[in-house]
């Protein structure tokens, strides 16, 4: 080998070690650049999921907390140094255990949620919360562990409580049940009749009835605007389930347009007493009722 030969080998191969050092400075300068975007995009995803308006919590397979949201922090009455690290079980230690089970079964791959559902506290008051948890996964496409989407609908489900008290009020107040004698009754109603209305109608009626063991039922429909198929359907259903505990039905206040109305609806009538009048009603409740002119109980 010439000298001329064994100089141009040594000059390839340092060409060769230069264009490899090249290569692992570029490789070292992708890594970092990699890094660097990894980091940014794992800041956005925390800072996403820190002030996202939802209440989100992140866990790892033994249920610690990883990612929290400002919101689960302020539902909760937590801080944030509470909780990251620690356990679900250690920040709520009064979980019950069917939850438990449901984490499980999420980190085994399942996905569940309730729309509504009670959760009580150790010192004995009650929260109301609405929730769904999903697995998470790895890079390699194993589960590493859950995310719980929750919301606090405490105070909805109080106010839903409230609405419906004080629609029931609204009802007995629109439909009154007067008992004027011992065994007779008067339901006087006003507005609107339809199914729905009926059904509470007929309830508070009937529970009346077997209440002050009545034996007659007086149904005025003055004050009810328009008599249609449903409407009159309606009724007869109050009638009937009232018949059926041994009372007789008597309907008043039929106004001559509310009686061709029934006749052209060929509305069977058959069972039930009607009068012109609350005050015929009345006076037919008192001739037949055996213990009518007793005075009612207290």
């Amino acid at each position: 080998m010439t000298c001329d030969s064994s100089y141009e080998d040594v000059v390839a191969e340092n060409e060769r070690l230069r264009q490899r050092i090249r290569e692992l400075e570029q490789a070292d300068e992708e890594r970092e650049r990699l890094r660097a975007a990894l980091r940014r995009a794992e800041e956005h995803v925390r800072l996403f999921v820190t002030y996202t308006p939802a209440a989100f919590a992140m866990f790892d397979r033994d249920m610690r907390y990883i990612l929290v949201s400002h919101r689960h922090l302020a539902d909760f009455g937590l801080r944030e140094e509470e909780v990251i690290g620690r356990t679900h079980y250690e920040v709520f230690p009064d979980m019950p255990e069917h939850w438990k089970a449901i984490h499980q079964r999420c980190l085994a791959g399942a996905s569940e949620g309730n729309d509504e559902e009670p959760f009580p506290r150790s010192d004995g008051h009650v929260e109301w919360g609405s929730w769904k948890i999903f697995p998470w996964h790895t890079t390699t496409g194993e589960i590493g562990g859950i995310m719980l989407f929750s919301e606090v609908i405490t105070r909805r489900k109080q106010l839903e409580d409230q609405l419906r008290m004080q629609a029931r009020t609204l009802l007995e107040l629109s439909a009154p049940i007067v008992p004027i004698s011992q065994g007779v009754l008067v339901l006087p109603l006003v507005g609107v009749l339809d199914s729905a209305r009926a059904q509470q109608v007929m309830e508070s009626l009937l529970g009346k009835v077997v209440e002050r063991q009545a034996r007659v039922a007086i149904i005025d429909v003055t004050g009810v605007p328009h008599i249609d198929t449903a409407s009159a359907n309606a009724l007869l259903q109050v009638a009937r389930a009232v018949r059926l505990l041994g009372a007789q039905v008597v309907l008043t206040g039929i106004r001559p347009e509310v009686s061709q109305a029934i006749v052209g609806l060929d509305i069977d009538l058959t069972g039930i007493v009607t009068r012109r009048d609350l005050q015929s009603g009345i006076a037919f409740a008192t001739a037949t009722s055996p213990a009518a002119s007793s005075p009612s109980p207290p």
